[in-house]
């Protein structure tokens, strides 16, 4: 592939050697990016500097910043050459909404980047986004995709499905499920489709993105090698558990108020869903067309292969 493309305005596209902003940069995918890129210059946009200050190093910078405080992005995008962005929240509270940190942080973040000069824009969308009220987390994920290619930055945006290693939450959410309940409640009728991916393998195709030009200008779905129903997803965290339970399949209309109701109560007392997941859990989560392993050139990591954590979990 060559080492330059033009952009849609015209512009010639490099591969990225200079500093890079990382929004979400001490989050699960972000930790693995951060190790990916070894020890190229970083700069973390942090809310908390004080709570990620050991990260600091030689190619290590933080900055103080919420990407839902436009006033606190220009100085973080002061200076670098590439923004990769990821935050984003998968459950709403009162003070972050999808529209106010997805949409509308996106937005905060792009204005940002672009006002500072940067000539790469990387982000972090999820498969699924679509342009459908009735699914605000895919919907705000496509408002920000829009923010993204209007930007005039030329952009590369990933859209993996569920990423599994050490940290996640939605993996070790159902291994903890299965360990405890003595029957493992499923959502639904079990058969909707997720594609696992690795995250270090996410993290690899970000890479990827800023070495390559020619990423420039396309959405990437990431998916891992092979496709699980929801029943077989937890059939295969109880085998990595050694734990044989039955599954009871629960009509969503019936949880729906379940997930209401608890919704005030502490985390470790709410059902491990909410009612945008539960909504979610109607549209397959895999892609005919993921393009992980052609990014990062090699098979990707398969999900069986890749969750012992969950067992060493149960250990500890």
């Amino acid at each position: 592939m060559p080492d330059t493309v033009t952009s849609d305005g015209g512009g010639p596209v490099a591969p990225v050697t200079g500093r890079i902003l990382i929004t979400g940069g001490t989050g699960f995918v972000g930790t693995a990016l951060r190790a990916a890129l070894g020890e190229r210059p970083v700069r973390l946009l942090v809310r908390d500097p004080a709570a990620v200050a050991k990260l600091v190093g030689p190619n290590v910078e933080i900055v103080e910043g919420d990407v839902t405080r436009l006033d606190t992005l220009p100085a973080a995008c002061a200076g670098c050459e590439a923004v990769v962005h990821l935050v984003a929240i998968i459950a709403e509270t009162r003070r972050a909404t999808f529209d106010a940190v997805i949409r509308q942080g996106t937005v905060n973040v792009v204005d940002a980047a672009r006002t500072a000069g940067v000539r790469r824009f990387l982000h972090m969308s999820a498969m699924g986004t679509r342009n459908d009220p009735r699914y605000p987390y895919f919907d705000a994920k496509w408002q920000a995709e829009q923010a993204v290619m209007a930007s005039g930055i030329p952009w590369t945006i990933f859209r993996p499905s569920i990423i599994f290693g050490p940290g996640d939450e939605f993996i070790n959410t159902l291994a903890g499920l299965i360990a405890t309940a003595p029957v493992i409640p499923v959502a639904g009728n079990g058969r909707n489709k997720f594609q696992p991916i690795s995250v270090r393998d996410v993290a690899v195709a970000f890479v990827r993105a800023l070495d390559d030009p020619a990423t420039t200008g396309h959405i990437y779905e990431l998916g891992g090698p092979q496709v699980y129903t929801y029943d077989q997803l937890l059939d295969a965290i109880a085998r990595k558990l050694g734990a044989r339970k039955r599954m009871i399949h629960l009509p969503i209309s019936l949880l729906r108020p379940v997930v209401a109701l608890a919704r005030p109560l502490p985390k470790r007392l709410r059902p491990p869903v909410t009612d945008a997941q539960l909504k979610m859990l109607s549209i397959d989560n895999c892609s005919d067309a993921s393009a992980t392993e052609s990014l990062i050139g090699r098979p990707p990591l398969d999900l069986e292969t890749g969750i012992d954590y969950v067992a060493n979990r149960k250990r500890g």
